[in-house]
């Protein structure tokens, strides 16, 4: 059919948006999506270092030409929200009305942030990404909160709970690691001035002592959690005075805690990771002071509370490995430079067609007026992952 004038698919790629590229799993993928993720990939690409000038186009980026090394990161974006939608829909899974509101507030409110911060309205802001609103809304909102309410549907099935033996798989994969700590903090001078070495070794004699203590207890893995309940430095909670994390920490080995609530000194995660199951670490040297560490099971509450997202995203992984795919001849015919050139074209145009209107108002104005800068992403965009 006839393009509509505000088609940007097709005056930049010469196909409707609701051009078919290909299929995934019986799920259309069309123009209206998978420009936002080609030209995504271009950006992506262009921050990289590559696509610098014309011939960069002409030449290869990890062993792939360029033309396909982008298509094909476009369609494996896109193709992720195709093959998760194909689920959901198998498994009959809908949008609430209050899912809906909060789509409509979202977009509402990312529209007023484009137009505070950025000069530009949602749609300006929405042809700039080569996407129309409904395609946007489907990929930021409508596939992510399907795929949360497919979980849902799994958990409260009883699927995404953990055997010990699922647990310990995704621990020995995930590379996750749990250890107790006696913090022997170093002194605060009152001048503000750093410790000295003679402080720290005092620190260290004390650690080295405690340490004796525990290992020639009869029992040093009780003797290790009365010590840190009765002497670690760790922070305590000022009205009972009980340490906020007795538990310990459950950690990857970025140093990350698993529970999202930050992360560990390296010294401190090294020093974790060499240590097995109710083993003593020496004392470790941290900016903080002296640490002793105790090795235990990352199989707790913090692992048993990903590991629902963590079996969601492995299933999500299989999906895509598992999807059939089926390209059209518009797929093959999408040529990314050209695309890309018509992309700059438009943009210089609405650039000047603003500056044009910014004069206007200004000459009939006696208040000067600028031009709005070109626009960032906003904070709302959709990222390459649907899961929850």
């Amino acid at each position: 059919g006839t393009p509509a004038a505000d088609d940007i698919a097709y005056q930049t790629a010469g196909i409707t948006r609701d051009t078919v590229l290909y299929t995934a799993d019986g799920e259309d993928v069309v123009a209206d999506e998978y420009l936002y993720w080609l030209l995504n990939a271009i950006a992506q690409a262009k921050n990289s270092g590559y696509l610098a000038d014309d011939t960069a186009w002409e030449e290869e980026i990890d062993g792939t030409p360029t033309s396909d090394y982008l298509k094909k990161m476009a369609l494996d974006n896109s193709k992720l929200y195709a093959v998760a939608l194909s689920k959901v829909n198998q498994e009959g899974v809908t949008l609430t009305d209050e899912d809906r509101q909060t789509i409509t507030s979202q977009m509402e409110s990312m529209a007023s942030t484009l137009e505070m911060y950025y000069g530009v309205t949602l749609q300006e802001y929405l042809d700039q990404q080569c996407i129309s609103q409904a395609a946007y809304e489907k990929l930021a909102y409508e596939v992510p909160m399907l795929v949360g309410e497919l979980q849902t549907k799994y958990t409260e099935a009883g699927e995404l709970t953990p055997t010990d033996e699922d647990m310990q798989n995704m621990i020995d994969t995930e590379g996750i690691y749990s250890c107790k700590h006696i913090l022997l903090a170093f002194p605060e001078n009152e001048d503000n001035s750093a410790v000295t070495d003679a402080q720290k070794a005092e620190v260290k004699a004390q650690a080295d002592a405690l340490l004796a203590e525990i290992q020639g207890a009869a029992d040093p893995i009780a003797a290790f959690d009365a010590a840190m309940n009765e002497q670690s430095d760790d922070g305590r909670n000022p009205e009972t005075n009980e340490l906020y994390t007795p538990e310990g920490y459950t950690f990857l080995a970025d140093g990350s805690m698993v529970d999202g609530s930050g992360s560990l000194v390296s010294p401190f995660v090294q020093a974790g990771m060499a240590l097995a199951e109710g083993e003593l670490s020496q004392p470790v040297e941290t900016d903080y002071g002296y640490h002793i560490l105790l090795g235990q099971s990352a199989d707790n509450e913090d692992t048993r509370a990903v590991y629902p997202n963590y079996a969601m995203n492995r299933r999500i992984d299989q999906w895509m490995a598992e999807a059939k795919v089926e390209t059209t001849a518009a797929y093959d015919a999408l040529d990314p430079k050209a695309f890309y050139d018509n992309m700059l074209a438009l943009a210089e145009q609405w650039q000047a067609e603003k500056e044009a209107e910014a004069a206007a108002q200004a000459s009939a104005s006696p208040a000067a007026s600028e031009a709005p800068a070109e626009s960032e992403q906003p904070a709302a965009s959709p990222s390459a992952s649907p899961a929850a």
